[in-house]
């Protein structure tokens, strides 16, 4: 059994700028979901936005709930709002 599983992280806009990368690697344990890899990334990364509330998800370019778990190669992917919202 995987002890780890690797994803890749894109974010855009606002939130690139605020973690200062565009693309990363990232390690998270097996069943975990969107919203756990966004926590990780904060606690790597703590001037990324705090609030998920404003934040959009995406799993290999489909927008996704923060529940839905992230598998071996996925690409995931966090969005701000832009001009209004979503």
């Amino acid at each position: 059994m995987a002890v780890a599983i690797g994803v890749r992280v894109r974010l855009f806009a606002r939130l690139r700028e605020q973690a200062g990368f565009e693309t990363e690697a990232l390690e998270v344990a097996p069943g975990s979901t969107l919203g756990d890899v966004y926590d990780n990334l904060r606690r790597n990364h703590p001037a990324l936005e705090p609030n998920r509330d404003v934040v959009r998800g995406a799993v290999n370019q489909e927008f996704s709930d923060w529940d839905t778990v992230v598998s071996q190669g996925d690409e995931v992917a966090f969005i701000p709002p832009v001009s209004g919202g979503f």
